[in-house]
């Protein structure tokens, strides 16, 4: 488990922070590698994005592949383009009959038949061509047709279209009257430069638009990523998992409470963070579960408490006990240390993993003391997926 870091500071900003902030908890030694975090004690100005400072900051550390505005451009050497054509239909096709239809297609693209044993679940066959392209033709027993198609990225595009083409024509021909939907999808590109596809917290793969890699580093801790997506600019990955962007400004400000909150004046206890979203002004003090427990016996107390060290866990396995527990300590100790009226502000996870923020809110109600919630659904841009914050307080 990564240690959290705690931050402090008596705030002089309003909740209109207008930078972005992290998903997940990260070392603090990460965040000053990645360069997003402008200073640990002076943080980016209202209205810029940590993350668009980080070319500047790397220049002098990452060697880039090729000129670009951003850093390393994406040159895909050898990746796999995997192509998918899906018929649905109504009644199971006539095997001997729709083979033939497709033969003469095969043998113009100088493809290689190798039929299969499927063991009485259908038709199966594949198909070796020229340029290393490899296919897949199925025609299942209850009634789907599906052919997939492997290419090398820098094969012959206008082959590749219309070999499809003409696959889609010739099998629309043969079972007319019997299709009930076909789908044929856009290459999923396999063993690029850098992984595209990152699947949301409820299991849902999607592809970001990614041209260039900004930065890419193995600290001690995990691997770091900054790549540039043309939607969403610069992006933060962790071990493969989407932290930040810099379209991210809802995170921040749900994170913070909106926009309702007044934070002149008040003393505010961070959890995680460091990237420069929440305060202009911070201290980066030490592991936060040891600070939290010194400052609850000492009896300090503060206006808020905003926690932003991780989701709550995806899964409520037996295997995850540990995480809980994580979070039970660091909710306990939180709202000990919060004043009277006092906020605590979290994440919780996507809006679609019930089960999991039903066991959060159970958790509330387990807590030493007792506490009151209110809960907010954010569309954060990058995460492609809503998400939701949890504003805690003590009854």
């Amino acid at each position: 488990m990564l240690s959290p870091y705690l931050m402090v500071s008596s705030s002089s900003s309003s909740s209109s922070s207008s930078t972005t902030h992290f998903r997940a908890r990260i070392r603090e030694t990460d965040r000053q590698s990645a360069a997003v975090a402008a200073h640990t004690t002076h943080l980016p100005p209202s209205g810029v994005s940590a993350l668009s400072l980080c070319h500047h900051r790397l220049s002098t550390d990452s060697t880039p592949a090729a000129s670009s505005r951003h850093g390393r451009r994406l040159y895909p050497i050898m990746a796999v383009l995997h192509y998918t054509l899906d018929f649905k239909l109504r009644a199971p096709a006539d095997v001997s009959a729709t083979v033939r239809g497709l033969q003469s297609i095969f043998q113009e693209q100088e493809m290689t038949e190798n039929v299969h044993d499927s063991e009485g679940h259908g038709y199966l066959a594949t198909f070796v061509g020229k340029n290393g392209r490899f296919a897949i033709l199925r025609m299942h027993s209850h009634g789907l047709v599906t052919f997939d198609l492997q290419c090398l990225d820098g094969d012959d595009v206008a082959q590749v279209d219309n070999l499809l083409n003409a696959l889609e024509k010739k099998l629309k021909a043969l079972l007319d009257g019997n299709i009930q939907r076909i789908k044929r999808l856009p290459a999923l590109i396999r063993g690029s430069d850098v992984d595209r596809y990152w699947p949301t917290a409820d299991g849902r793969l999607m592809e970001y638009d990614i041209d260039e890699v900004v930065y890419e580093k193995d600290s001690a801790y995990q691997n770091i990523k900054i790549l540039h997506s043309r939607q969403f600019g610069n992006m933060l990955i962790l071990n493969g998992d989407v932290n930040l962007a810099e379209s991210d400004l809802p995170y921040t400000q749900a994170i913070m409470g909106s926009g309702k909150e007044h934070y002149a004046g008040k003393e505010v206890l961070i959890l995680g963070g460091g990237d420069g979203g929440i305060l202009h002004e911070a201290i980066l003090v030490q592991d936060c579960v040891p600070v939290l427990k010194k400052f609850a016996e000492q009896g300090r107390t503060f206006d808020y408490v905003i926690n932003d060290l991780t989701a709550v866990p995806i899964s409520t396995a037996p295997e995850e006990d540990s995480t809980w527990e994580f979070l039970r300590l660091i909710l306990d100790l939180s709202i000990r240390v919060l004043r009277p009226g006092g906020k605590y502000f979290t994440q919780g996870n996507c809006v679609n993993l019930t089960d999991a923020l039903s066991e959060y809110e159970k958790l509330l109600g387990r807590l030493s003391c007792k506490v009151d919630f209110s809960k907010e659904v954010v569309c954060v841009p990058s995460y492609m997926e809503l998400w939701v914050f949890y504003t805690i307080w003590k009854k």
